[in-house]
């Protein structure tokens, strides 16, 4: 049997890297970069070069460059947390159409990276609900999309399930919460861990949270066909926080640490819609916990182990 080729655009980050590890097991790891990301990610990049995987540096990742790689799954892996609606759509819808284009010229699958928070809001969904996938996805009169983030991505999940005949049904969407693990080089983890250090857990309130390494390993079944035609969410199932994390960095380095509640500091300061923060403040707003009926049989990592491999990781430093 013939190993898979995977083309992994937007892999010079923290999910990248992460779902690198996982495919290089599996076959052929390609890494389409600008020469900005890898300025930006030299520890990632590389990582990514000692993983095995290719890295192809090119100016812009357009359907023709990225036909030529040849790749028999192609991921959507890039994102944009701030920035204007024209940024936003340039990585989750514009670019999107370019890997579209790719697959559907070689037969390949495409695999979309979204987010529970194109979900963020919904009517006729109390506060609080367990929301699991259905069959009205991304319906208006059930879904609120509010702020460039939200509508570009619910924009890039509209257009991948528009292409669905044009892909022969080789397509799914993956939809992780607040991703946590090694390389985890985010402003979150970083404040999580220094609080720590100075014996600060933080509480933000939100009880979904996800390994990395857990997400990696759900994309690489999506890109064997497991998950085709479906949206998945994926999230841990024993709702932790941040403050679970700080407290088990906390027990695993022997520190004495006390709670402090930094959710009033998320509503204050996300106010503007093109804010991380944003995102979060709706997140918490609603306070929906997000599962799937697909991942009934997956086990997932332990937080114990989670902040373990992130410490490991930590241990030679933040900077991505």
């Amino acid at each position: 049997m013939t190993a898979s080729r995977y083309v992994i655009v937007g892999g010079v980050g923290f999910l990248g890297v992460n779902l690198a590890a996982e495919l290089s097991r599996r076959g052929e790891v390609i890494v389409p970069a600008r020469p900005s990301s890898v300025r930006r990610r030299p520890r990632i990049s590389r990582e990514l070069e000692r993983l095995g995987a290719k890295l192809v540096i090119a100016d812009r990742l357009d359907a023709g460059f990225l036909r030529r790689l040849g790749g028999d799954v192609y991921y959507h892996a890039a994102g944009k947390l701030g920035g204007s609606m024209k940024d936003l759509e340039e990585a989750h819808v514009k670019l999107l159409g370019d890997v579209i284009d790719a697959a559907a010229d070689v037969g390949a699958r495409v695999v979309y990276v979204s987010s529970t928070g194109v979900a963020a809001e919904m009517r006729g969904v109390p506060r609080g609900s367990t929301v699991v996938e259905e069959d009205r996805h991304l319906d208006p009169s059930v879904f609120i999309h509010r702020g460039p983030y939200e509508v570009t991505k619910a924009m890039g999940e509209r257009l991948l399930v528009s292409s669905g005949e044009r892909l022969r049904g080789k397509w799914s969407i993956v939809r992780p919460s607040l991703l946590f693990g090694p390389w985890g080089y985010q402003p979150q983890w970083t404040l999580v861990l220094r609080a720590a250090r100075l014996g600060l857990v933080l509480s933000a309130g939100s009880r979904n949270l996800v390994f990395t390494g857990d997400v990696a390993r759900v994309l690489a079944d999506a890109g064997a066909g497991l998950h085709d035609g479906r949206w998945v969410y994926v999230n841990a199932p024993y709702e932790a926080d941040l403050s679970d994390v700080g407290l088990e960095i906390c027990r695993q380095e022997r520190r004495r640490c006390r709670k402090v509640s930094i959710g009033w500091a998320v509503s204050l300061l996300g106010a503007l819609p093109s804010s991380p923060l944003f995102i979060a403040r709706r997140m918490l707003k609603t306070g929906y916990r997000f599962a799937s009926k697909y991942l009934g049989d997956f086990r997932f990592t332990g937080l114990e182990e989670a902040v373990s491999s992130f410490l490991q990781w930590a241990a030679e430093g933040l900077s991505p």
